[in-house]
């Protein structure tokens, strides 16, 4: 009896340290963290402790190209219509990057229509255009706003896309 008590737990235990979990172990995926959680919060937390939501934002298969001298990724028109569609407030919407069922950094969605000055790594909200362009920055509203370490560049990152011939 005791044994059937305890399996639930032991299921539940591992799909809360998965978290991300994209088809393969080595797929890259951006991950919107749930609406309990500030922008603030997400970035002052462990991202181990942040709730995700059960499918990610974005995957390897959204991304036509990434540069990974400037972080820009060109996206499907699929993908990049869903990004246009988030409701992205002033202060930003938390997400996580991920490798497979690895956490890598977390960062958030930013409006350019914000006035408020962010230190870590944002996705700016695409608002129309036909290139379908999106840039991972460093700071908002400009670089110089980055402070800590900058972790775009992240190995298994960069190994993912290029195994998944992203890379440009």
């Amino acid at each position: 009896m005791t044994r059937l008590l305890i399996w639930p737990i032991v299921v539940g235990a591992l799909l809360c340290l998965c978290g991300c979990s994209v088809g393969q172990q080595n797929e890259f995926a951006i991950y919107l963290a749930t609406q309990d959680v500030t922008t603030i919060e997400a970035m002052a937390i462990d991202i181990q402790h942040i709730t995700l939501k059960d499918e990610p934002v974005l995957t390897v298969d959204d991304i036509v190209s990434y540069s990974e001298e400037w972080h820009e990724i060109i996206l499907i028109p699929r993908a990049y219509e869903r990004l246009q569609a988030l409701k992205v407030p002033v202060t930003g919407r938390p997400f996580v990057v991920c490798v497979g069922n690895e956490r890598i950094y977390a960062g958030a969605f930013w409006t350019p229509i914000s006035s408020l000055l962010f230190d870590g790594v944002t996705i700016w909200q695409p608002l129309g255009g036909d290139n379908r362009l999106i840039r991972i920055e460093f700071g908002y509203p400009s670089a110089g706003y980055g402070t800590g370490e900058d972790p775009r560049s992240d190995e298994r990152i960069m190994d993912a896309l290029r195994r998944a011939g992203k890379l440009k």
